[in-house]
Protein backbone atom coordinates (compact mmCIF):
# COMPACT_ATOMS: atom_id res chain seq x y z
CA UNK A 1 0.00 0.00 0.00
CA UNK A 2 2.93 2.42 0.15
CA UNK A 3 3.15 5.09 -1.79
CA UNK A 4 -0.67 4.98 -3.05
CA UNK A 5 -3.20 7.18 -2.79
CA UNK A 6 -6.72 6.20 -1.27
CA UNK A 7 -9.92 8.08 -1.11
CA UNK A 8 -12.57 7.17 1.44
CA UNK A 9 -16.26 7.79 0.87
CA UNK A 10 -17.70 7.31 4.31
CA UNK A 11 -20.20 9.38 6.20
CA UNK A 12 -19.54 7.42 9.93
CA UNK A 13 -16.46 9.53 10.90
CA UNK A 14 -15.49 6.65 13.89
CA UNK A 15 -15.03 4.30 10.88
CA UNK A 16 -12.94 6.82 8.37
CA UNK A 17 -10.99 8.08 11.06
CA UNK A 18 -10.17 4.57 11.90
CA UNK A 19 -9.42 3.58 8.19
CA UNK A 20 -7.29 6.50 7.75
CA UNK A 21 -5.38 5.69 10.76
CA UNK A 22 -4.88 2.10 9.43
CA UNK A 23 -3.74 2.85 5.50
CA UNK A 24 -1.91 5.66 6.75
CA UNK A 25 0.30 3.29 8.98
CA UNK A 26 0.75 1.10 5.78
CA UNK A 27 2.18 4.31 4.67
CA UNK A 28 -0.52 5.09 2.20
CA UNK A 29 -1.58 8.87 1.23
CA UNK A 30 -5.42 9.12 2.42
CA UNK A 31 -8.61 11.47 1.52
CA UNK A 32 -11.90 11.28 3.20
CA UNK A 33 -14.74 12.53 1.71
CA UNK A 34 -17.88 12.47 4.47
CA UNK A 35 -20.58 13.36 1.61
CA UNK A 36 -19.60 11.82 -2.09
CA UNK A 37 -19.61 15.46 -3.01
CA UNK A 38 -16.29 15.85 -3.95
CA UNK A 39 -15.86 12.17 -5.33
CA UNK A 40 -15.20 13.63 -8.66
CA UNK A 41 -12.86 16.18 -7.72
CA UNK A 42 -10.49 13.51 -6.84
CA UNK A 43 -10.59 10.87 -9.18
CA UNK A 44 -7.82 11.95 -11.18
CA UNK A 45 -5.44 12.10 -8.37
CA UNK A 46 -6.50 8.68 -5.99
CA UNK A 47 -5.47 5.07 -7.36
CA UNK A 48 -8.32 3.14 -5.21
CA UNK A 49 -11.72 4.57 -3.73
CA UNK A 50 -12.97 2.63 -0.99
CA UNK A 51 -17.20 3.57 -1.10
CA UNK A 52 -19.97 3.33 1.56
CA UNK A 53 -23.31 2.73 0.10
CA UNK A 54 -25.73 4.71 2.38
CA UNK A 55 -23.86 8.21 2.17
CA UNK A 56 -25.94 11.45 3.10
CA UNK A 57 -26.32 13.16 -0.05
CA UNK A 58 -25.83 10.21 -2.43
CA UNK A 59 -26.27 6.45 -3.05
CA UNK A 60 -22.70 4.85 -3.55
CA UNK A 61 -23.92 2.51 -6.06
CA UNK A 62 -25.17 5.01 -8.17
CA UNK A 63 -22.42 7.33 -7.57
CA UNK A 64 -19.90 4.63 -8.97
CA UNK A 65 -21.93 4.49 -11.86
CA UNK A 66 -20.99 7.82 -12.34
CA UNK A 67 -17.31 7.79 -11.75
CA UNK A 68 -17.52 4.21 -14.40
CA UNK A 69 -18.55 6.71 -17.25
CA UNK A 70 -14.80 8.67 -16.62
CA UNK A 71 -12.48 5.69 -15.44
CA UNK A 72 -12.11 2.35 -14.40
CA UNK A 73 -10.40 2.79 -11.05
CA UNK A 74 -10.62 0.10 -8.58
CA UNK A 75 -13.47 0.66 -6.08
CA UNK A 76 -14.40 -1.70 -3.28
CA UNK A 77 -17.70 -1.37 -1.41
CA UNK A 78 -17.50 -1.26 2.48
CA UNK A 79 -21.23 -1.29 3.65
CA UNK A 80 -23.78 -2.27 6.29
CA UNK A 81 -25.81 -3.41 3.27
CA UNK A 82 -25.99 -7.09 2.69
CA UNK A 83 -28.88 -7.99 0.70
CA UNK A 84 -28.02 -9.78 -2.44
CA UNK A 85 -29.67 -7.04 -4.64
CA UNK A 86 -27.02 -4.77 -3.38
CA UNK A 87 -24.14 -7.17 -3.96
CA UNK A 88 -24.73 -7.70 -7.33
CA UNK A 89 -24.81 -4.20 -8.77
CA UNK A 90 -22.00 -3.40 -6.41
CA UNK A 91 -19.80 -6.55 -7.86
CA UNK A 92 -21.51 -5.42 -11.47
CA UNK A 93 -20.08 -1.77 -11.05
CA UNK A 94 -17.08 -2.46 -8.57
CA UNK A 95 -14.23 -4.56 -8.03
CA UNK A 96 -14.73 -5.79 -4.92
CA UNK A 97 -17.42 -6.10 -1.67
CA UNK A 98 -17.40 -6.37 1.84
CA UNK A 99 -20.03 -5.45 4.48
CA UNK A 100 -19.96 -4.21 7.53
CA UNK A 101 -18.44 -5.46 10.56
CA UNK A 102 -15.17 -6.51 9.16
CA UNK A 103 -12.24 -7.66 10.32
CA UNK A 104 -9.31 -4.92 9.36
CA UNK A 105 -7.06 -7.78 7.71
CA UNK A 106 -9.44 -9.03 5.58
CA UNK A 107 -10.14 -5.04 4.01
CA UNK A 108 -6.44 -4.68 3.63
CA UNK A 109 -5.95 -7.79 2.23
CA UNK A 110 -8.71 -7.54 -0.10
CA UNK A 111 -6.74 -3.89 -1.05
CA UNK A 112 -3.82 -4.94 -1.49
CA UNK A 113 -5.06 -7.79 -3.99
CA UNK A 114 -6.82 -4.87 -6.11
CA UNK A 115 -3.68 -2.74 -6.52
CA UNK A 116 -1.24 -5.42 -7.31
CA UNK A 117 -4.01 -6.55 -10.01
CA UNK A 118 -4.67 -3.05 -10.87
CA UNK A 119 -1.66 -1.61 -11.24
CA UNK A 120 0.30 -5.10 -11.70
CA UNK A 121 2.24 -3.15 -14.96
CA UNK A 122 3.45 0.06 -13.20
CA UNK A 123 5.67 1.08 -15.56
CA UNK A 124 5.26 0.75 -19.06
CA UNK A 125 7.85 1.71 -21.86
CA UNK A 126 5.88 3.34 -25.33
CA UNK A 127 8.34 5.27 -27.69
CA UNK A 128 10.89 6.96 -25.82
CA UNK A 129 9.03 7.02 -22.84
CA UNK A 130 8.62 5.52 -19.65
CA UNK A 131 5.49 5.88 -18.44
CA UNK A 132 5.15 4.86 -14.49
CA UNK A 133 1.26 4.15 -13.89
CA UNK A 134 1.23 4.87 -10.19
CA UNK A 135 3.36 7.30 -9.69
CA UNK A 136 2.02 8.96 -12.98
CA UNK A 137 5.40 10.17 -13.53
CA UNK A 138 6.87 10.31 -17.45
CA UNK A 139 10.64 9.91 -18.29
CA UNK A 140 11.87 11.28 -21.53
CA UNK A 141 15.61 9.93 -22.12
CA UNK A 142 16.10 9.48 -18.19
CA UNK A 143 14.68 13.19 -17.20
CA UNK A 144 11.56 13.90 -15.95
CA UNK A 145 8.50 15.62 -18.13
CA UNK A 146 7.30 18.47 -15.51
CA UNK A 147 3.48 18.47 -16.95
CA UNK A 148 1.00 20.68 -15.03
CA UNK A 149 -1.89 19.02 -13.42
CA UNK A 150 -4.47 19.25 -16.28
CA UNK A 151 -1.70 18.10 -18.87
CA UNK A 152 -0.87 14.74 -16.40
CA UNK A 153 -4.69 14.27 -16.24
CA UNK A 154 -4.74 14.45 -19.81
CA UNK A 155 -1.69 12.19 -20.95
CA UNK A 156 -2.41 9.81 -18.51
CA UNK A 157 -6.34 9.22 -19.21
CA UNK A 158 -4.59 8.75 -22.93
CA UNK A 159 -1.91 6.22 -21.56
CA UNK A 160 -4.97 4.28 -19.92
CA UNK A 161 -6.92 3.67 -22.92
CA UNK A 162 -3.92 3.75 -25.07
CA UNK A 163 -4.42 2.19 -28.58
CA UNK A 164 -8.12 3.30 -28.31
CA UNK A 165 -9.53 6.62 -29.93
CA UNK A 166 -10.91 9.08 -27.29
CA UNK A 167 -13.58 11.52 -28.78
CA UNK A 168 -12.65 15.01 -27.69
CA UNK A 169 -16.05 15.00 -25.74
CA UNK A 170 -15.16 12.10 -23.46
CA UNK A 171 -11.44 13.99 -23.07
CA UNK A 172 -13.17 17.29 -22.42
CA UNK A 173 -15.79 15.46 -19.53
CA UNK A 174 -13.20 13.31 -18.58
CA UNK A 175 -11.00 16.41 -17.71
CA UNK A 176 -12.96 19.20 -17.20
CA UNK A 177 -15.73 17.98 -15.15
CA UNK A 178 -17.64 21.60 -14.78
CA UNK A 179 -17.69 21.61 -18.14
CA UNK A 180 -15.43 24.91 -18.35
CA UNK A 181 -13.83 23.91 -21.66
CA UNK A 182 -13.75 23.91 -25.43
CA UNK A 183 -12.44 21.60 -28.27
CA UNK A 184 -10.21 24.96 -28.71
CA UNK A 185 -8.70 24.41 -24.88
CA UNK A 186 -8.04 20.68 -25.41
CA UNK A 187 -6.38 21.33 -28.66
CA UNK A 188 -4.30 23.49 -26.86
CA UNK A 189 -2.94 20.80 -23.86
CA UNK A 190 -2.18 18.37 -27.01
CA UNK A 191 -0.01 20.85 -28.10
CA UNK A 192 1.58 20.97 -25.04
CA UNK A 193 2.04 17.16 -24.23
CA UNK A 194 3.29 16.62 -27.68
CA UNK A 195 6.31 19.48 -27.53
CA UNK A 196 7.39 18.35 -23.91
CA UNK A 197 7.22 14.51 -25.06
CA UNK A 198 9.22 15.49 -27.96
CA UNK A 199 6.13 14.20 -30.44
CA UNK A 200 6.27 16.52 -33.20
CA UNK A 201 5.36 14.15 -35.42
CA UNK A 202 2.31 13.09 -33.88
CA UNK A 203 3.08 9.78 -33.99
CA UNK A 204 2.13 9.08 -30.12
CA UNK A 205 -0.31 11.18 -29.64
CA UNK A 206 -1.94 10.32 -33.03
CA UNK A 207 -4.85 13.19 -33.84
CA UNK A 208 -7.64 10.98 -35.41
CA UNK A 209 -9.40 14.09 -37.66
CA UNK A 210 -13.10 15.04 -36.70
CA UNK A 211 -13.10 12.64 -34.09
CA UNK A 212 -10.56 13.03 -31.44
CA UNK A 213 -7.20 11.51 -29.97
CA UNK A 214 -5.25 8.22 -29.43
CA UNK A 215 -2.27 7.35 -27.93
CA UNK A 216 -0.25 4.53 -29.90
CA UNK A 217 1.98 2.32 -27.62
CA UNK A 218 3.59 1.04 -30.58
Amino acid sequence: MKGYHILIVEDDRIISKNLKLMFEQNEAKVTIDATGNEVLDYINKVHLIVMDIMLPNHDGLSLTDIIRKRTDIPIIYLTARSDMNSKMRGLGNGDDYLTKPFDPRELMSRIDNLLDRYYEDEKLEIHNLIIDLKDRTVLLNNHFINFTQTETTIFFYLVSNKDSILTKEQIINYVWIDGDAFENTLNVYIKKIRRKINDLNAEVIQTIYGIGYKLNSR
